[in-house]
């Protein structure tokens, strides 16, 4: 567990901007008082994911509320509920079978969100307030550059792999034993530099991962799927290739699965390379499927210990970055 005094911290950071006088305070008195809509909202957000009822029933409370009077609005609503919930989970870290610093990262998240300089605003209907609400409730686990949660190979997937695809993918999931479960990293949408990929930040994140995947026996190892990992990204976009190296290089697998929509996938955003590409029709944004297994990716944490926290703070290599 973190010391004491970081645990400490982060209580008294939640329990501050919940009581303290703040915007969140009206919204935790009726909390207490036993508000319906505040009561409900709260059961709600452990089910928060990016796609399915929990946020569209959030939306309703919150209107609900507001109709009250509550003053919800700003961010007030998204921040308290996600502040609540930090403040609930503190207590239960201890046990969960994560690296040391993953648990630390949970609390500098907390006092994050208590002090409400994330970098982007508490909205319902952003991707970072699912991330923040999916940390708070201990279902999505901080590793720096990176996210992860516990799921596994869905199986619809499968059928959109292309079809040159299906022996490397046959042989993916040979090696990986299964469908699940596994660890799905997702890039932080609350990490600093959002304009920018860090390759070291990148590979520490996958460190940490690995070392809490050894105190997870069941863990058959990590995917992703992005456009980020697609081959056919890297033609428009060079600099963004060693996003795919480590797994190449060490015992993973990338399979290219289908095109995705251009706007809503993201992979138009930031870059007039990708955009100009594909008004010409040059670039099909798509994605691709990484399969990691297990006993290749414990394999080439043992093989980094210099990727440790405690080795990188005395490292003095200097990360290469890319604009995403």
């Amino acid at each position: 567990m973190p010391d004491a005094a970081h645990v400490a911290r982060a209580r008294e950071a939640c329990r501050a901007a919940l009581e303290d006088g703040g915007p969140l305070q009206p919204l935790w008195r009726a909390w207490r008082a036993g508000a319906p809509g505040l009561v409900k909202a709260s059961a709600v957000l452990p089910r928060v994911s990016a796609h399915g009822r929990a946020i569209p029933r959030l939306t309703g409370l919150k209107q609900a509320l507001e109709r009250r009077g509550l003053p919800v609005a700003g961010g007030a609503f998204e921040r308290f509920l996600v502040v609540n919930a930090a403040a609930g989970a503190i207590p239960r870290l201890e046990g969960l079978a994560i690296d040391e610093r993953v648990k630390q990262l949970f609390l500098h998240n907390f006092e994050m969100y208590a002090a409400g300089t994330t970098p982007e605003p508490f909205d319902l209907s952003r991707a970072s307030f699912v991330a923040a609400a999916r940390v708070a409730t201990l279902s999505r686990f901080p590793a720096g550059q990176l996210d992860w949660e516990v799921s596994g190979v869905p199986r619809s997937w499968l059928l959109r792999a292309r079809w040159h695809a299906w022996p490397r993918l046959a042989a993916a999931l040979f090696d990986f034993g299964g469908m699940a479960p596994a660890f799905f990293s997702h890039l932080n949408p609350n990490r600093r530099n959002q304009g920018m990929l860090l390759e070291r930040e990148s590979l520490r994140s996958y460190h940490r991962m690995a070392r809490s995947m050894e105190r997870q026996p069941s863990i058959r190892g990590l995917i992703t799927a992005s456009w980020f990992h697609s081959p056919d990204t890297f033609v428009v976009s060079p600099h963004l290739k060693w996003l795919n190296d480590v797994f190449l290089e060490n015992g993973g697998y990338v399979v290219p699965l289908g095109p995705v929509d251009a706007h809503k996938s993201g992979a138009l955003h930031r870059s007039p390379e990708r955009e100009r590409a594909y008004e010409a029709g040059t670039f099909v944004p798509a994605e691709a499927l990484v399969i990691w297994p297990r006993a290749a990716m414990l394999a080439w944490a043992h093989g980094h210990q210099e990727l440790r926290d405690e080795a990188a703070r005395r490292s003095r290599l200097t990360p290469h970055g890319a604009r995403a």
